[in-house]
């Protein structure tokens, strides 16, 4: 290690007693519960039943360190088998009051519970009344909308305490360190969730508040720079003058490759027939369109004339252009759709004329859902 950096190490430990708890840290990685997190060392494990505001049972997690005076944990909230826990709690509930109502055990509260998990879990860990809450107010994790509260103890100890939900799978992250000790940073800002490939997940927003995912990596601690003694990265000293190898940098996400297409389609009706050709996609087509694979993206007919008064444009999507060609074809053959034609041109024909064009997104495009 270069002296100007000993100096700088020597620096921070004299100002903050606690800088050297974050050395010698690990990634921790749980495939289960889809999260990555710095921690002291390996977590201990523990699977609690866990309660939720209507009284379901959901399973839940809980990874935590003892390192010191300091205690680190995740707890992970499975919200994912919700609905299962909401019938086998109407069926309990139908065994202790002796009475059957099959009706009543459908899940639907569940999604109560999903949608205010966060704010349940914030005021269960107001409620425990163990010192001042000094910060209370919504937070992000890596665009991850969320709660962080602070609480200072009795004992001047503090804790941070961040809660985040992806995917019906709600994270609270909580670290406590004595008044001494700098905030656990190292600890709260190494939270990722992953998504089922054990990619990390982050979102960026725009000015009108629109969130879509963004490339990301891990950002952990790792090996130290041979040379400054700090963690290795991709532009730490040791690497100038080299290629990064590719395994290096893990857990990277990009938007996948797909052969998705997207079918622009014109529709001209026959003079006076607009209002047919209307009435025909919106009782019958799209219906026919959704059964045979294609999916909706939108339908609009001209502001301006001559279009206004004969037009109808819609845009469908396709898995592929071969799924198209067989969407079509299975579409054209259904009876159903041949009896709908028929009915609808006894007083003429409604179309005069059909384009198609085939297209697909740019890079830049906003992506766009199938429904």
């Amino acid at each position: 290690m270069r002296l100007i950096e000993k100096i700088k190490l020597l620096a921070l430990v004299l100002m903050f007693p606690g800088f050297l708890y974050a050395q010698g840290w690990v990634k921790f990685v749980s495939e289960d519960d889809q999260f990555i997190v710095n921690f002291p060392r390996e977590p201990d494990v523990a699977r609690v039943d866990y309660e939720t505001e209507s009284g379901a049972i959901v399973p839940s997690r809980i990874y935590a360190v003892e390192d010191g005076d300091s205690r680190y944990s995740v707890t992970v909230i499975d919200y994912t088998v919700a609905e299962e826990a909401h019938v086998a709690r109407c069926r309990r509930m139908e065994v202790e009051l002796d009475r059957v109502s099959p009706n009543q055990c459908r899940g639907s509260g569940h999604l109560r519970d999903i949608d205010g998990s966060i704010a349940y879990e914030a005021w269960k860990i107001r409620s425990r009344n163990n010192g001042e809450i000094t910060y209370d107010a919504f937070g992000r994790v890596d665009g991850i909308p969320g709660h962080q509260i602070q609480i200072l103890h009795p004992d001047e100890s503090r804790s941070f305490i961040g809660l985040y939900m992806l995917d019906r799978r709600l994270y609270v992250l909580e670290g406590t360190v004595p008044g001494h000790y700098p905030p656990p940073g190292h600890f709260q800002q190494s939270l990722g969730m992953l998504d089922e490939m054990g990619r990390r997940v982050r979102y960026e927003g725009d000015a009108e508040g629109n969130y879509s995912r963004i490339q990301a990596r891990y950002e952990y601690i790792g090996d130290e720079d041979p040379i400054t003694g700090e963690p290795m990265s991709a532009f730490s000293e040791a690497n100038a003058g080299r290629m990064i190898e590719s395994s290096e940098r893990t857990g990277t996400w990009l938007p996948e490759a797909s052969s998705q297409v997207f079918e622009l389609r014109t529709y001209t009706a026959e003079q006076g027939k607009l209002p047919n050709l209307l009435a025909l996609f919106r009782d019958h087509v799209t219906s026919l369109l959704e059964k045979h694979g294609m999916a909706h993206v939108g339908y609009w007919v001209p502001q301006d004339s001559p279009a206004a008064s004969n037009t109808l444009i819609y845009i469908v999507s396709h898995a592929s252009r071969d799924a198209a060609q067989a969407s079509w074809e299975a579409f054209r053959a259904d009876p159903e759709w041949q009896r709908v034609a028929e009915e609808s041109s006894q007083d003429g024909r409604i179309v005069a004329g059909i384009e198609s064009v085939f297209i697909e997104a740019t890079d830049f495009s906003p992506a766009l859902m199938q429904r």
